[in-house]
């Protein structure tokens, strides 16, 4: 640009998308009144209309393309926390995801795998549905739920394969019944250990 669109709309470097938008249609407002005025006045807020307008536009390309800029480097972020999970290096690829600051479906897909591979799967689950709530048409997430949630519901494995007493204290909900396993139900633990080895296997990172 060839000139400040911020400075044009009176708005700081920092704007949001919804300061812009605020301000837009403030200004917009109050020129589209002004330039139906007789003489200069009336010509002068019909410049400024046009002016606005280029504005407008073009902060929102620039938006657009920071944002573009912003989910590569977290695409990138992700494929290397994945691959510490793979290395079963699980502290360094939990600090990775903590020091992100959006959390985003993809990160609480990713949560649901590092509880998984500490054993707490209950809370895994827990991420899962948060990960479908925020995006409800994403297939990996749908599909890896869907399958957990059949396995919950088969109750064909024997309740004695696997227990786990082990919860995160400040990673999502607190959920148990405090009598030694995850869910308050050792058959109910062992379902969902199976049903994350499946969504395991959805995002490639190996089973059980």
């Amino acid at each position: 640009m060839i000139y400040d669109a911020y400075e044009l709309l009176g708005l700081p470097k920092d704007a949001t998308r919804e300061q812009i938008d605020a301000r837009y249609n403030e200004l917009r407002q109050q020129y589209s009144a002004q330039r139906f005025a007789p003489g200069d006045e009336g010509e002068e807020a019909s410049e400024k209309l046009q002016q606005i307008e280029v504005a407008y536009r073009d902060l929102l390309i620039t938006l657009q393309e920071q944002q573009q800029t912003v989910n590569t480097a977290q695409d990138s972020d992700y494929t290397v926390i994945q691959q510490l999970i793979t290395d079963n290096k699980l502290d360094e690829a939990q600090s990775k995801l903590d020091e992100r600051v959006t959390r985003d479906a993809e990160w609480h897909y990713i949560q649901s795998i590092l509880f998984y591979k500490r054993n707490w799967f209950i809370e895994s689950k827990n991420q899962l549905e948060l990960a479908c709530q925020m995006e409800p048409d994403n297939q990996r997430y749908r599909q890896s739920l869907d399958k957990l949630t059949k396995i919950l519901a088969s109750n064909t494995i024997s309740p004695d394969q696997l227990r786990s007493s082990s919860r995160p204290v400040d990673n999502g909900p607190a959920v148990g019944a405090g009598n030694g396993t995850c869910t308050g139900s050792s058959c109910t633990d062992c379902l969902l250990c199976n049903a994350c080895c499946n969504c395991m296997s959805c995002m490639g990172g190996g089973g059980c």
